[in-house]
């Protein structure tokens, strides 16, 4: 694989910085590695959640990204950016920082299990903000693999909203559905007042549109998928850390050798 690559993770959960998700080891070992096998350029972005100790992983904000503009429809939220790097690893990590949607210490559900009721919201504002984030940083990742319900809007936004964008108008998408997901439908009135492209997927949750329009969808370890047309088309990554890279950057070869270099 060429060594301008650019890959971006985007993690629902990212250890050390928190644990509490199934993903947030897989999310902390796998863009390491990927970035150990080659001479890739990888960042990682993730929600700024409420219960992240911001001192003890000397998190600092990003000034030039303050208040950068996410569209929410006939309306205009700011995103803020905080950095920092994986201990023993060099990774660059951007939290998207939005103290109304992600200041609480649950992920997707409060303290009783129940989901939140503005999941679909919290969603879409992550994505776009990871988007507009992107074009403010001006990097442009030729791939981006998201993991976890958070990040499953991605995919439709890539080949909808900005599709015809010169930055990410060429990046391809992979989505590893898993971790904390709820059952949070998209109804058609909600997409349409976001100004949300999800064309027949009205109903479905986040996840399940990501996999919908996700270029590639990679299970997790012991991953399954309900839907068996889909897992048919879907591998499922290895539990060994050796078998899973390997894997993984042949993945991401097949799928950027369709990349302009």
């Amino acid at each position: 694989m060429a060594s301008s690559y650019r890959l971006l993770y985007v993690a629902e959960a990212l250890a050390p910085f928190t644990d509490r998700s199934p993903l947030a080891a897989l999310t902390r070992s796998l863009p390491e590695h990927v970035q150990d096998a080659g001479d890739f350029e990888v960042r990682i972005m993730m929600p700024c959640y409420g219960d992240i100790n911001e001192r003890k992983h000397s998190l600092h904000e990003v000034i030039r990204l303050s208040d950068t503009d996410v569209p929410m429809g006939a309306n205009t939220e700011s995103v803020s950016v905080k950095v920092a790097s994986v201990p023993d690893a060099q990774l660059q990590v951007y939290f998207m920082d939005h103290e109304g949607y992600f200041g609480r210490t649950g992920r997707a559900t409060d303290g009783d299990g129940t989901p939140f009721d503005d999941n679909a919201v919290r969603a879409l504002f992550f994505s776009r903000s990871v988007l507009e984030t992107l074009r403010e940083l001006r990097w442009g990742p030729d791939l981006i693999h998201g993991f976890g319900w958070i990040s499953g809007l991605l995919p439709s936004l890539l080949s909808t909203t900005y599709a015809d964008d010169d930055l990410l108008g060429a990046t391809k998408s992979v989505f590893t559905p898993g971790g904390t997901a709820p059952e949070t439908t998209l109804q058609a009135s909600f997409a349409e007042s976001m100004d949300l492209p999800i064309d027949g997927d009205a109903g479905s949750t986040v996840s399940e549109i990501g996999l919908a329009h996700a270029d590639t969808t990679v299970l997790p370890p012991n991953g399954t998928l309900t839907n068996g047309a889909q897992a048919e088309e879907a591998s499922t990554l290895p539990a060994d850390a050796e078998p899973r890279t390997k894997q993984t950057v042949a993945l991401y070869d097949q799928m950027l050798g369709e990349v302009p270099a």
